[in-house]
């Protein structure tokens, strides 16, 4: 095949060509998105039940749910959530699920069964799996003063809703802040009781007079005819006129003379969208996958540009959140960090190797990544800030085959070779060992594809991208390089730095005396080179630990909480006021709120959990740059905390990878929510006491005001009523029934009978409440009213009711260290849990527990693949047992190169130490193959020379590599830094070390073998 390709030099150029047209085919059709999509395994289920408090709303929604889901298989984690007339559940599926929709379908026909248990007034569940990612863009829609009413604002949102959905591409169009309109019947309670008519009758009387209902149909021979009532609700005006007869004593009257119909706005609002601190609508738009994001956001502006034309002055449109300029930014940079790594690794070869080499082996590097590129386009590997940091980390590994290919061809080709012979030799001799180095390097990078779950599926384009150039590299350089080599380098290049690359012959004098000392010296030498990765392994011990460090990016957010018993209205006036106090610091772009409910999801791990808390706000921040965030972050958590103790604020950066809720988590499990409030407030005192913990808080929330009406049964039986049928009238009046709807075009309207808000603002106004039984009867006349606190919220998880203590921390506080320090606090303090009851610990420290767990899950299976390749390609085991070894060391000089480098251990230096020891076999394998290869055996002159032979393409790829990750390391920030150092600092202390320790170690099992070999065996010892 080489030869027929020698000798072709035309296929030679259909190659290339077929490879540029595919790559850059590949390059305009391939997805493009700022990160991985991660399969949403999260999903949420919100029950209402309208008056009851948290510890019914557990009883009776949130255990029922629980018990009819918790038997799925498929199911990791249930987190319940029980507030006053809310349940919301928390459902997490296994890491192992790939395709949750059917599983979802499934949970939701559970959910329609689990209905008949549920007391009358329960809703229905919800089951919402739609927010487990970001979106794409956010709008949002407010009036230009605030005179402009919400309902209007509402009706342009479902607009440009319907405008958004017909986007080709468009997945799904969320609202969030959508004010719900009604037709609000506000009943006179004092009228209401002399006429002596409740809500109840008044709502049945409007549904009664609602006739959207068919009347039949006339059917004769030749045609039909449908029938229809009129007075279906129109107008507020057919309301108004519809008859109330009193059944006491047949008195009359119109609606109207009983109460006021008014079309408004629902009251209490679920949630407010604050945009620019006015009231607003935000519409959230997401991309389906496999798209290229420049494409998909160029249609939706073209949507949105119609949109404007209809669009009132009054009204306007502001553009909340883009990912394509994040996407763009990212990807612009990625692929100048490659352009700079290819200019720094082809700077190297031509000092190197020379010109007319460092050109050949220079090509590998574009042919292999449109190699990639096309494998990436069949694999459906998008391309994101994973995949095309995978393409900056294998930049070095891409020439490594390639420099040694042409560094031996040129060197046979100095020998008098022909310039086939040449290339056969080179490609026969090395083919099997750069299989094994390639095969390892592959499987060292396995693990990562491998891993299941959130974190696998984050990273795994960094393994993937790895790969495919690896197996491009490999193909590349043993034809189409090789090819070249044999063509262009003709063995006669004059001995300058232009034409073989850098000569030092003093320092290859001094290098072969230092091999001579160490083979000379071979327990010295083993003894000095086990120094360093002892010291990395010693140093492994110092290293603080960290999951994944903060995003470097431009925005943050804010999470606000009020007392549980805050209604939404004081939630609204407190965020506008650190909304103003916010804007008075110097940087803020744009600042945006959501207020009773999570902010629209703008970044891949953001999770919604505050549904429903109507003591809750989050912010979207926006700020110039990420050094500005980090800069304002800790500035405004100070200021915040002095200028609003009667709120809890949190001011908090993006954090990359799976996410969790707090940096510090420690869960209390037990069945009395006394005793567990108990421990959780000792838990949070010592939390507290930490220097660089912010705020605390616990998700087991009291005091809760409650008013309870102890009601005389005896009096209310004489009444003909009973207690449930009180509490009925009482709910019917202050949440109000149902009781028909107005069809305004496409919108439905529903029609609300309730007493005012006046009349369900005080305790005042609930004593002055009448009902009815056979007259009107005044509560305060049957009740007693007492005050007593009650639970904010109860949470539990996986069945077990729990109270989390959650502590967060100053920015660049490394969550390990704190934790670190709490263990020690808590033992200390002697802190104990009472029997039944248990602590655990969750947060930052959990997810990176179950991450490393999932990634060292396949390691063995991996290694046992890992050394079969390396004693088939050596056909020894004593050789595989020796660069085996060499990897070992490698992980820890990758530890030690982390350690002076003051980088933290997290998991991207776990992925960076697998890498690295993928890389550090090369050289191993590199030395092993020329010794074998010159049959060395125990001949110091011989291992001296296979030595520096193999010297300069292993300094040359080393430092290629090096110089390919430099960009990487240049880059700043928290993530990539520690995995680029973690890899070039270990290959550049590896390779050194390979140098001594591989030809030492060599010889001494060589001359071992021989001296068993020649050691005859005991029966053959002649008598003395």
């Amino acid at each position: 095949m080489i030869k027929y390709l020698f000798e072709h030099p035309r296929l030679q150029a259909l190659i290339i060509v077929l490879l540029c047209v595919s790559g850059l085919a590949a390059i305009s059709s391939l997805p493009r998105t700022e990160d991985p999509r991660i399969t949403n395994r999260f999903a949420s289920v919100t029950t209402f039940l309208p008056g009851a408090s948290a510890e019914r709303i557990e009883v009776q929604l949130s255990e029922v749910l629980e018990q009819k889901l918790k038997a799925q298989q498929e199911i990791k984690l249930i987190v319940s959530t029980s507030r006053p007339g809310i349940s919301v559940l928390s459902i997490e599926l296994k890491d192992n699920v790939i395709d949750p929709i059917p599983i979802w379908s499934r949970l939701r026909d559970l959910l329609a069964d689990v209905q008949t248990q549920f007391p009358p007034q329960a809703s229905t569940p919800q089951l919402d799996d739609e927010k487990g990612y970001a979106y794409t863009r956010i709008f949002a829609l407010t009036g230009k003063t605030p005179q402009v009413p919400l309902s209007a604002i509402n009706r342009y949102a479902k607009e440009l809703q319907s405008k958004l959905r017909n986007v080709s591409g468009v997945e799904i169009v969320h609202f969030f802040g959508k004010p719900e309109e009604e037709v609000l019947v506000e009943i006179d309670a004092n009228k209401a009781a002399i006429a002596n008519i409740s809500v109840q009758q008044i709502a049945n009387a409007l549904k009664g007079a609602d006739s959207k209902v068919a009347a039949g149909t006339l059917v004769n021979n030749k045609t039909q005819i449908q029938l229809e009532v009129t007075g279906a609700f129109d107008s507020i005006t057919r309301i108004e006129q519809i008859p109330i007869t009193s059944s006491e004593t047949g008195s009359q009257y119109q609606l109207s003379d009983l109460a006021s119909i008014t079309k408004s706005i629902k009251t209490p609002q679920f949630d407010i969208a604050l945009i620019d601190g006015q009231p607003g609508v935000y519409v959230a738009a997401r991309m389906l996958p496999g798209l290229r994001i420049d494409n998909f956001s160029k249609n939706v502006d073209d949507s949105k540009n119609l949109f404007l034309q209809n669009l009132p002055e009054q009204v306007q449109l502001k553009e909340v959140f883009n990912q394509q300029p994040y996407t763009e930014n990212r990807l612009g940079e990625l692929l100048s960090n490659i352009l700079v790594g290819f200019i720094i690794i082809l700077s190297v070869l031509m000092l190197t190797l020379g010109f007319k080499a460092a050109i050949i082996v220079g090509t590998a590097l574009p042919l292999t990544v449109l190699f990639t590129l096309v494998t990436m386009q069949y694999y459906g590997l998008p391309i994101h800030q994973m995949s095309v940091t995978g393409l900056v980390v294998a930049l070095g590994i891409m020439v490594d085959n390639a420099i040694v290919m042409t560094d031996s061809i040129q060197r046979y080709r100095q020998q008098g070779y022909s310039a086939l012979k040449a290339v056969q030799t080179a490609v026969s001799h090395f083919w099997m060992p750069l299989l094994g180095s390639t095969l390892t390097t592959i499987l060292a990078f396995a693990p990562i594809v491998l891993m299941p779950g959130p974190a696998g599926e984050f990273v795994g384009g960094i393994a993937l991208s790895v790969i495919f150039a690896l197996i491009g590299s490999y193909l590349i350089s043993h034809t189409l390089i090789a090819v070249f080599a044999g063509q262009f380098i003709n063995g006669k290049e004059p001995n300058t730095i232009w034409g073989r690359g850098i000569r030092l012959p003093k320092l290859s004098k001094k290098f072969i005396s230092t091999l001579n000392w160490s083979l000379n010296h071979p327990k010295r030498t083993l003894s000095l080179v086990f120094m360093l990765p002892v010291l990395g392994f010693l140093s492994a011990g110092q290293l603080t630990e960290q999951f994944f460090p903060p995003s470097d990016r431009d925005m943050f957010h804010i999470e606000m909480r009020l007392s549980p018993s805050s209604s939404i209205e004081n939630t609204k006036q407190t965020t506008l006021e650190i909304d103003q106090f916010i804007r008075q610091f110097e940087g803020i772009e744009k600042l945006d709120w959501m207020i009773g409910n999570n902010f629209p999801s703008f970044y891949y791990n953001i999770k919604p959990r505050s549904r429903g808390a109507s003591n809750y706000a989050q912010a979207m921040v926006k700020v110039p740059n990420f050094k500005v965030a980090n800069k304002l972050i800790p500035k405004l958590q100070t200021e915040l905390d002095i200028a609003f103790p009667q709120a809890q604020i949190i001011v908090r950066k993006l954090e990359q990878g799976p996410p969790f809720n707090a940096p510090i988590e420690m869960r209390i499990y037990g069945p009395n929510l006394d005793t567990l409030n108990t421990l959780g407030s000792e838990l949070r005192t010592l939390l507290i006491s930490h220097e660089n913990v912010t705020q605390t808080r616990a998700t087991l929330m009291s005091g809760n005001p409650k008013l309870w009406l102890k009601a005389d049964e005896i009096a209310l039986k004489q009444s003909g009523l009973t207690l449930n049928d009180l509490a009925n009238q009482l709910q019917s009046q202050y949440h109000g029934v149902i009781a028909g709807s107005i069809i305004e075009q496409t919108e439905t309207i529903p029609v609300r009978v309730r007493v005012s808000d006046a009349d369900r603002s005080s305790t005042q106004a609930l004593n002055s409440t009448n009902f009815l039984a056979n007259q009107a009867l005044n509560i305060e006349a049957f009740t007693e009213l007492s005050l007593k606190p009650s639970r904010g919220s109860i949470e539990r998880r996986n069945g077990e009711r729990v109270n989390v203590v959650e502590g967060y921390l100053k920015t660049g506080i490394i969550p390990q260290s704190v934790l670190s320090d709490f263990q020690e606090i808590l033992a200390n303090a002697d802190f104990k849990v009472p029997p039944g009851y248990k602590l655990e610990i969750g947060g930052e420290s959990q997810k990176r527990n179950e991450a490393v767990g999932q990634l060292i899950a396949s390691v063995g299976i991996i290694a046992v693949l890992l050394i079969t390749v390396l004693v088939v390609s050596f056909n020894s085991f004593t050789t595989t047992f020796l660069i085996l070894i060499n990897a070992i060391q490698a992980a820890m000089l990758g530890l030690l190169s982390v350690y002076l480098g003051g980088f933290p251990f997290g998991f991207t230096v776990i992925i960076g130490l697998l890498g690295l020891m993928g890389l550090a076999i090369n050289a191993a394998i590199v030395i092993l193959s020329e010794l074998r290869a010159t049959n060395a055996g125990t001949d110091q002159d011989k291992i001296i020379a296979a030595v520096m032979n193999s010297s300069r393409h292993i300094t040359s790829t080393t430092i290629t590599t090096v110089g390919g990750f430099m960009p990487l390391i240049l880059a700043g920030g928290g993530f990539w830094p520690p995995f680029a150092v973690s890899i070039a600092g270990g290959t550049a202390l590896t390779t050194i070390l390979s140098f001594y320790f591989v030809p030492v170690a060599y010889k001494l099992l060589i001359a071992k073998k021989c001296k068993l070999a020649f050691t005859p065996k005991s029966s053959e010892i002649p008598a003395s």
